[in-house]
């Protein structure tokens, strides 16, 4: 009988099928990652689009936008002067009306009572490009347990900033200073303390279109994220939810280390910046009237500070 011959694949054949499997992955690779970003970048979208929203229907509800931060004294680190901020204020408008009862509004932002919602991962407040989004952080600032509060991508726009050494709408001690004027005051900044009260319509003279509402924060992988390099969504202590579109560039390229080193641990700089790890840097932000727009990291610095105010007399139209 003649022996029947066995098929198999050869070494070299062999080779060639892993070689041609191996070139297939590498050019689908990138358009896989492409995919997935494109995904990540709309979901943070979406979130903005969804936290304007609701800031709007609080507006409607209640006659005027959400107070940044509410402070019933001018002391920083005194956690019992720190109380509401607009994330707080919006929950039920977020389907987070259980959440929002939890929060006692008669006790200060971090009180024990409060830190079970200070504490609550929300997955609207977090950007899925964001590396530090899903964290339980101890801040640096203010009085918290070491378990750490939730963190989160996103800050209001507090307004522009007023002179270089903390001259911002979220902080206490200065909030009768004399240079804090109308014409350079944000949507969401501090009340309670000071001579400014929440925003309504009326204020937004600038161009509901033209005024940054909400913005995201975030940056690349930093041992500092504590200092803060993040957003604490439920906190109030100044720029822990609150941040300020600041003329210099470096506070917008998503690198909290660099923008330290750039300053000189000028820290109130880089604690209030901007900034996106999305493909080329492009930044989101929900306007006042609701609309959700790309600003690139490299906007002209004037400009980008000039749509922060909501009467400030710019003639500032996005590109």
């Amino acid at each position: 009988m003649t022996p029947r011959r066995r098929v198999a694949f050869t070494l070299v054949e062999l080779l060639v099928v892993i070689t041609i499997i191996g070139i297939l992955i590498a050019l689908l690779l990138p358009a896989v990652q492409g995919a997935r970003g494109a995904a990540r970048r709309l979901q943070c979208k979406n979130n903005l689009k969804q936290i304007g929203l609701a800031i709007l229907n609080y507006a409607q509800l209640e006659g005027s936008l959400p107070p940044g931060s509410i402070h019933s004294g001018t002391q920083a680190q005194v956690p019992q002067n720190h109380h509401m901020n607009w994330a707080i204020a919006i929950l039920p408008q977020l389907e987070q009306q259980a959440l929002y009862d939890a929060y006692d509004q008669d006790k200060y932002n971090a009180h024990p009572d409060n830190l079970p919602v200070l504490q609550t991962r929300l997955a609207i407040m977090v950007c899925p490009e964001d590396p530090h989004g899903k964290m339980l952080v101890q801040p640096t600032q203010g009085s918290f347990p070491p378990e750490g509060i939730a963190t989160g991508s996103y800050k209001g726009v507090s307004g522009k900033r007023c002179w270089a050494d903390n001259g911002y709408f979220d902080y206490p001690p200065y909030a009768g200073h004399a240079k804090l004027t109308t014409n350079k005051r944000g949507p969401l900044h501090m009340v309670g303390i000071g001579k400014f009260g929440s925003v309504k319509f009326a204020h937004i003279r600038d161009g509901a279109s033209n005024t940054l509402l909400v913005g995201e924060t975030m940056t690349i992988e930093t041992k500092q994220v504590n200092a803060t390099s993040t957003a604490f969504w439920g906190s109030t202590h100044s720029f822990h939810n609150e941040g300020c579109p600041q003329p210099e560039a470096y506070t917008r390229h998503a690198d909290y280390d660099r923008c330290m080193v750039l300053t000189g641990n000028r820290h109130w700089l880089c604690d209030r910046a901007y900034g996106s790890l999305h493909s080329g840097g492009t930044m989101h932000f929900v306007m006042c009237d609701g609309s959700v727009r790309p600003i690139s990291k490299n906007i002209d610095g004037g400009l980008f500070e000039s749509l922060a105010t909501i009467a400030g007399g710019e003639a500032t139209v996005l590109p």
